[in-house]
């Protein structure tokens, strides 16, 4: 997915990165969670970002906003199912060339 300044409006981009980072999140657990209640036990893993921590400039804006999205996702979970099933959220490091090849 492109990263691209915010000014360089482009929502069919910011569409796909809230489809894949934030969507695909949510359907993930969707999909794991039911089960995972049922047999008491489980651990759901997301993918964040550093960039879920702290904002990159120029261009990580929308990048950056999806991703503070899965790390608080991934935190209310965890308030949400206690110790019934274990939440992980990995902030990795951001890799300029990943994020900026297309």
């Amino acid at each position: 997915m492109p990263i691209r300044p915010m000014a360089e409006v482009n929502t069919d981009e910011w569409d796909q990165m809230i489809d894949v980072n934030l969507k695909g999140t949510l359907y993930g657990i969707a999909a794991a969670l039911p089960g995972f209640l049922e047999q008491g036990s489980g651990h759901i893993i997301n993918l964040s970002s550093v960039a879920g921590i702290k904002v990159f400039a120029p261009g990580g804006t929308v990048y950056s906003g999806t991703k503070f999205a899965v790390s608080a996702i991934s935190e209310g979970l965890r308030h949400e199912v206690g110790e019934k099933v274990r939440v992980t959220s990995i902030d990795a490091e951001i890799s300029q060339k990943g994020c900026t090849s297309g």
